[in-house]
């Protein structure tokens, strides 16, 4: 893959030595950073064509205080005011015609493994899985023809827009997001503690951080490369920015809390989707009807379907298991907190029973403690 436009010890190495850069999971190779052109593009896409729509007008919740959506995500707005022109880009509407029935995780996947727009190219390389849902019917003939139309409209639109000019401008801007981010990396016992549990690994672990994905947004991928696998967290900013004086930047990426629970949960993803994939479908069939209790709530947050649902509780009852492996009782308590009272995440305190029975050894392996939850919860 040649996608990578800035990679963090390349970019800092003029700045900062290894000791200055303060983070022993940077030294050891558990955590590395990168930034990704076509990410940077997409959320600049999503943003202008979604996103801003109407922004002036909203508002978000944030911390339990209902604010000005503009001024939460300030550095989108800014982007969609100087871009907003090209909402109504036919190069746009022609990438988005094909993919508009996507989720930004799928795009992002698929993005990260061509090679930088506006070179973007499908090649051999790449597993079906990765671009197969661009057609409906799940044709792959469709699915090539639709990202050869996907991929043309964004390399034509990366041109457009002068995406190369954006980054050059916005440089001062990714440097302080890199810094942020390095100096607040959570410490890589928290990957030694997920491999233990889930009794697997992966050959890296990478943090993409973004300035166009919306704050609050996050992707857990898993991406494969010379029969070795990366898993990636895509993700926004996670607090407010300040930007205007270039003396004194804030890009919203100095939260380790945030960064920690935020990493743990999307590199779960990588640790427990492959596993639940795994399911023969009568059992989300013979469960579905646990989903409609929680389907408004779970729909406010994205999560639209039962299978994504099952997702999301298997990941989140896994981040409580990490916090508690990690002695952290606080955030132990404030996750079971968030994500059964406030979340709706209702069958948790189900799948936790199983995963500490899991953690015992009663189980030989994390699909057999899969499988066996969505049985007890059948019953339900």
């Amino acid at each position: 893959m040649r996608n990578l436009f800035i990679i963090i010890l390349s970019l800092l190495s003029c700045q900062y030595s290894s000791s200055q850069i303060g983070s022993e999971s940077i030294n050891r190779g558990k955590v590395d950073i990168e930034l990704n052109k076509n990410i940077e593009l997409l959320g600049l896409a999503y943003f202008i064509g979604f996103e801003g729509v109407n922004i002036e007008t909203k508002t978000v919740q944030v911390d339990g205080e209902a604010i000005p959506k503009k001024d939460w995500h300030n550095y989108g707005y800014a982007l969609y005011q100087d871009y907003k022109s090209y909402a109504t880009s036919a190069n746009l509407a022609k990438s988005f015609s094909v993919a508009n029935h996507l989720w930004l995780d799928y795009l992002s996947a698929f993005l990260m493994q061509v090679d930088e727009v506006p070179n973007a190219k499908l090649t051999d390389a790449i597993a079906e899985h990765y671009y197969l849902n661009f057609s409906k019917n799940k044709d792959a003939a469709e699915a090539k023809n639709n990202v050869e139309i996907f991929l043309e409209g964004m390399n034509a639109f990366s041109r457009e827009i002068n995406l190369e000019a954006y980054l050059s401008n916005a440089e001062l801007y990714y440097r302080k997001m890199i810094e942020e981010v390095s100096n607040t990396l959570p410490n890589a016992n928290f990957i030694d503690a997920m491999e233990a549990f889930y009794n697997t690994s992966f050959e890296s672990y990478v943090l993409v951080p973004s300035l166009t994905i919306p704050k609050g947004m996050g992707f857990g991928i898993k991406v494969p490369t010379n029969n070795k696998t990366k898993i990636y967290s895509v993700f926004g900013a996670l607090d407010a920015q300040e930007f205007e004086d270039e003396n004194n930047l804030k890009m919203g990426f100095r939260n380790p809390e945030k960064l920690m629970e935020l990493s743990i949960h999307e590199f779960g993803h990588s640790f427990v989707n492959p596993e639940v994939t795994k399911l023969p479908d009568h059992l989300f069939q013979e469960t579905e009807h646990l989903f409609k209790p929680l389907k408004a709530v779970m729909y406010d947050q994205g999560y639209n379907t039962w299978k994504a649902c099952v997702y999301e509780h298997f990941v989140r009852a896994g981040e409580i298991i990490i916090a508690e492996k990690l002695g952290d009782e606080k955030t132990t308590e404030r996750l079971m907190l968030d994500y059964q009272e406030k979340r709706r995440f209702k069958y948790i305190p189900e799948i936790l029973i199983e995963l500490r029975k899991y953690d015992d050894g009663f189980y030989k392996s994390y699909y057999a403690l899969v499988e066996s939850t969505m049985r007890k919860l059948s019953k339900l």
